[in-house]
């Protein structure tokens, strides 16, 4: 069942990211794989900022490691004696911490602010392309439910045929059935086209009409939405609101009472080309939905409190000013006899724990490194601070992975294990450069000394 190539109620974003995100997903055909490729070549080069960000780290750390042992001397030294004390500790900064260091302190500010309006706007980037997706969504399902509307609507003509309406009696049996272009739909009935029942399919609904304006009196041409010409189908078949003596009735079938007696019910035209239209709508949201291994909808959070379909609400914010006049009459005209079959539970709550894990991996790999470099070298482990960063960074994760849609849960989670596997590879850089920088500052200091003898 082909897909609305033309969208008419939501309209395309446009943006630095969503332009890269769409470059992506033309390349590999599918959205969450284009995001997991986009965060890897994402992770990879800013790689590379963030081993400029770790030396700089690094190098303020050593200082710091060189300057507490003179600070805390001075400390005791001049514990009774609070001025002198400060003065002394500001000379000892003032000696260790030189230019270099306020150079150090830009490279961290920079790679910072740098990190945040990547994280950001990404972030916005990524929302914005999921309401897109969401909102296009819901209106592809729109157009499927209008044109099979329009397609009974344009069959039956005036309603007067009685051998047309009877066709509809056997609504079990009957199929709207778009073409795999997407260019025509059809009645079909038992596996066969029924006759002058095929029509153009249709992605837009709006058209003109001749008005008579009495202040000019002059006819004039007026717009009518697809929105309204889809609310004219919905009322002309009757399928909200009406009274059951207003229903048209196109033939009768026997059911049997509570107390298993049979009898005769009349089939509304309504009722039958609604559950023909739930059939249709069904096939098509299951060729069509945006699932991900046990996630039911993408756009939707990996939560076991949330559903795959969303209410109004969270349409009409995903359409956002694309929402069409009296749009939530349109969607009570079938999401919800589509979403008694189709809504289901979204996640397990997988997605969320996989980014609170995945940032602890990359947190622990750090750790583990440093430990085992102190170790090396004879240095004392100090990682109080680090253990706090151990809750504090997979909860924000945790929290946004929950909160938000599926896709970007899957985008921190990827660039979390991307960050584990080159982390010990920036570390080692960073190590080897400091290393050859210390020792050749050793070098300077030998050759300065013994200049003096």
């Amino acid at each position: 069942m082909a897909n609305l190539s033309t969208l008419l109620s939501v309209s395309e974003p446009s943006g630095f990211w969503v332009g890269i995100i769409r470059a992506f997903e033309g390349v590999t055909g599918n959205y969450v794989l284009a995001i997991i490729f986009l965060t890897v070549v994402i992770r990879l080069i800013w790689g590379i900022v963030e081993t400029v960000n770790k030396y700089a780290s690094q190098k303020q750390a050593g200082v710091q490691a060189k300057m507490q042992p003179e600070l805390e001397r001075i400390k005791a030294k001049y514990k009774n004696q609070p001025d002198l004390l400060a003065r002394k500790q500001k000379e000892v900064q003032q000696r260790y911490m030189g230019r270099g260091m306020i150079g150090i302190f830009l490279i961290m500010l920079v790679t910072f602010g740098l990190n945040m309006l990547v994280f950001f706007s990404l972030f916005s980037g990524l929302n914005t392309m999921a309401a897109y997706k969401a909102g296009s969504s819901y209106d592809n399902l729109k157009y499927q439910y209008a044109n099979c509307l329009n397609v009974a609507d344009t069959y039956l003509g005036d309603y007067t045929d009685p051998a047309k309406l009877a066709i509809f009696a056997d609504y079990e049996n009957i199929e709207f059935v778009v073409s795999e272009d997407g260019k025509n739909i059809g009645i079909f009935k038992d596996g066969e086209l029924v006759e002058n029942s095929l029509i153009e399919f249709k992605t837009d609904f709006s058209s003109t009409k001749t008005v008579h304006d009495d202040e000019t009196d002059e006819d004039k041409e007026v717009k009518v939405s697809s929105n309204a010409n889809i609310l004219a189908l919905i009322e002309k078949l009757k399928i909200q609101g009406a009274e059951e003596s207003d229903q048209i009735v196109v033939g009768t079938k026997i059911v049997q009472d509570k107390e298993g007696n049979d009898q005769t019910q009349n089939i509304y035209l309504s009722s039958a080309v609604q559950h023909i239209s739930a059939i249709t709508l069904g096939k098509y949201y299951d060729i069509n939905k945006d699932s991900f291994l046990w996630i039911e909808n993408i756009w939707q959070s990996d939560s076991a409190f949330t559903k795959s379909m969303g209410d109004y609400k969270t349409i009409a914010r995903q359409l956002g000013k694309n929402a069409g006049e009296k749009e939530e009459n349109i969607y009570n005209a079938f999401m919800p006899t589509l979403k008694a079959e189709k809504n289901k539970v979204n996640g397990y709550f997988i997605l969320p724990i996989l980014c609170v894990l995945s940032s602890m991996l990359t947190l622990f790999i750090t750790s583990l490194y440093n430990k085992m470099k102190n170790k090396k070298k004879g240095l004392p482990q100090t990682n109080q601070g680090f253990k706090l960063t151990y809750v504090i960074i997979p909860a924000i994760l945790g929290i946004f992975a929950l909160f938000y849609n599926s896709v970007f849960a899957i985008y921190m989670i990827v660039g979390q294990l991307v960050s584990a596997l080159i982390t010990p590879l920036q570390l080692l850089i960073v190590d080897k450069i400091l290393d050859s920088r210390n020792k050749k500052e050793e070098e300077k200091v030998v050759i300065d000394y013994s200049r003096k003898f």
